[in-house]
């Protein structure tokens, strides 16, 4: 898959089974992908910590798949969700698209994230499940 461009900063969106940096993703902000391989199924994201937002998706999922989330949590709906139960973090790798100095702005990071959520629903190879609608910046 070839690589992006967003306001000169470059979107690695080579997703290749087996080659995600789960272990080896940055501890720093960026811009990643979630990819579950059983299903072709993907979702983006940004943060400013993305191997700690990675490793919450992580163990989240595997929480639902257990059934050991609160009552709330576990009543949950969505694409998601569904995901996670039947399948927890099992097939599910992490990719780092982009940890660009310049993503350290908490703004710029959410207008990538929009820019590659459009991205993503225009291309047919996954399964698009990105399902944030409003992009809030807090500063």
């Amino acid at each position: 898959m070839p690589k992006l461009i967003f306001r000169g900063i470059v979107l690695d969106l080579d997703f290749q089974q087996g080659k995600g940096d789960n272990e080896r993703i940055t501890t720093g902000h960026g811009i990643y992908a979630e990819v579950h391989w059983p299903t072709r199924s993907l979702r983006i994201g940004e943060s400013k910590n993305v191997r700690a937002r990675n490793r919450q998706h992580v163990a989240w999922a595997n929480k639902h798949r257990a059934g050991t989330h609160s009552a709330v949590e576990a009543a949950r709906q969505g694409v998601i969700v569904d995901l996670v139960k039947e399948w927890g973090s099992e097939g599910l790798e992490h990719y780092l698209i982009s940890n660009d100095p310049r993503l350290a702005d908490r703004e710029l990071r959410v207008e990538c994230e929009k820019f590659l959520h459009e991205w993503a629903r225009s291309q047919a190879e996954y399964r698009n499940i990105n399902t944030q609608r409003g992009y809030r910046i807090v500063r």
